[in-house]
């Protein structure tokens, strides 16, 4: 089997087509339309190929850069993974994937995340929850008691796109996995839409300057229109109230508005009346670790953690990552060091997917070693914990 990319021209573009919209909304009918309207997505379309002219398997890959730990690191995004049913339960999934993280390690890219159909498919493979979300739905005139209103909105289109920009980069500093945004991805991803564009609106305070701003759509549903925002940010806590302010002012218009934040959001705190909001906590995208020195040593670690222990990765689809390899941490800074093929006899084991939860800090040492993810003693599981605190990661974008 051979990994190769799909050629980008109208036939490679209507094959892709075709094996994504049977593999997910097959209900459309067998004619596929290319609709030079619709978003262009910023990924390469990849294909795996036997003996036949036709792949008996597809994907798209991103190349993203994340921020995590102090630093930007190369995250591949894989998407749009789809088999025709004469090909399935055959292992072609599986060797693609294999295919395409080898592609990851060879392009310096240490770690891979997707947006999972089914949890435990792609558990088996080595990805783990590197994020979750909240979920909210809300009458809008419930959201008035937290909301502010000076300052102006205006409708924007994709031409601002480095205004808005900036307010994202202001909202989402320090925050794990939040990526850097490419102008393509402003224009193909976050301000189009795969059925209708967004309405797209900033907010600017007396002075001028951007502070906020939402993404968002108005749908029809069975109790009257929604308006669901498919994308927002706000620099500070005083910009979002403006944000919720925005969406106050549509109470005349619509029954509900629906949004998520990252888990620590602060809105149940914000609103008078916190039992009139709707949460669901769910999880977001997995990851998991295709190179253990690349993505552990670009890490900033905190100054006072100092250690040397081994870690016994595991890796289902890589032989060549598992293995043991010694992590040094001093002065903030880590070298990592192969040190065996064999994981076993390490001070901690753990799979890429668990190595990849430390790394972006969604789950510490010590929940992993409660489940079985993490095999170590009561001091080394200390250790990582210093090493690696938790965080908040919050990965919003869908790919």
């Amino acid at each position: 089997m051979d990994l190769r990319p799909i050629p980008d021209d109208e036939a490679g573009e209507e094959l892709f087509a075709r094996y994504v919209e049977y593999a997910f909304s097959p209900e459309d009918g067998p004619e596929v339309t290319l609709d030079e309207d619709r978003p262009d997505p910023p990924a390469q379309a990849y294909g795996l190929y036997g003996n036949d002219p036709e792949p008996v398997s597809v994907c798209a890959s991103y190349d993203l850069q994340a921020h995590l730990r102090g630093t930007t690191l190369p995250i591949g995004g894989v998407s749009a993974v789809a088999t025709p049913p004469e090909h399935r339960r055959r292992g072609h999934v599986e060797t693609m994937l294999r295919e395409l993280c080898r592609n990851y390690r060879a392009t310096d890219t240490p770690m891979a995340a997707l947006w999972a159909f089914k949890h435990t498919f792609y558990a088996a493979f080595g990805w783990a929850t590197c994020s979750r979300r909240l979920s909210w739905t809300a009458a809008p005139s419930t959201l008035r008691s937290a909301a502010a209103f000076d300052g102006d909105w205006e409708r924007v289109n994709a031409d601002a796109w480095r205004r808005l920009d900036a307010v994202y980069e202001a909202a989402t500093e320090g925050r794990p996995l939040a990526l850097d945004r490419t102008e393509a991805w402003w224009r193909e991803r976050t301000l189009r839409g795969w059925e209708t564009d967004p309405y797209v609106s900033l907010w600017t305070d007396d002075d001028g300057d951007s502070g906020a701003y939402v993404c968002y759509t108005v749908e029809t549903a069975d109790d009257g229109q929604r308006l669901r925002v498919a994308d927002h940010a706000a620099r500070d806590l005083d910009a979002f109230r403006h944000v919720l302010g925005f969406l106050a002012n549509h109470d005349s218009q619509v029954t509900e508005a629906t949004f998520d934040t990252a888990v620590d959001s602060p809105l149940h705190a914000l609103v008078e009346n916190p039992d009139e909001l709707t949460s669901e906590l769910s999880v977001g995208p997995l990851a998991r670790v295709v190179d253990v020195a690349g993505a552990l040593e670009p890490l900033t670690f905190p100054i006072d953690a100092e250690a040397t222990l081994v870690l016994g990765v595991d890796d289902p689809l890589l032989d060549s990552v598992t293995g043991r390899y010694e992590l040094s941490v001093a002065n903030g800074a880590a070298t990592v060091e192969r040190r065996g093929d064999d994981p076993a006899g390490a001070d901690a084991q753990l799979g890429v997917g668990a190595l990849a939860q430390l790394a972006v800090g969604v789950r510490a040492a010590p929940t992993l070693a409660q489940t079985d993810a993490l095999a170590a003693d009561s001091e080394t599981v200390r250790m990582l914990d210093r090493l690696f605190p938790e965080t908040t990661p919050y990965l919003r974008e869908r790919f």
